[in-house]
């Protein structure tokens, strides 16, 4: 799965927003999807729009052990 991610930059020292704003379900689609938005926006300078690949989620297969002084080390 393919998601349209729509950053938007507001300045001033405030922090970015990020909303999902589309999803396609092949590579294709998700171009459209983004030319789309890109397009409709265009006048915007404040947005950018992004695709992220969505198919394999993060899987841990080792525990990760934090010491005090914030080191990290494998277990």
């Amino acid at each position: 799965m393919y998601l349209i991610i729509k950053k938007t930059n507001y300045g001033h020292g405030v922090e970015p927003s990020f909303n999902v704003v589309g999803t396609s379900d092949y590579d294709q689609g998700a171009n459209e999807l983004l030319a789309a938005h890109m397009t409709i926006n265009k006048k915007n300078k404040n947005v950018e729009f992004k695709i992220v690949n969505f198919d394999k989620p993060l899987k841990l297969t080792k525990e990760v052990e934090v010491k005090s002084n914030g080191a990290t080390t494998r277990v």
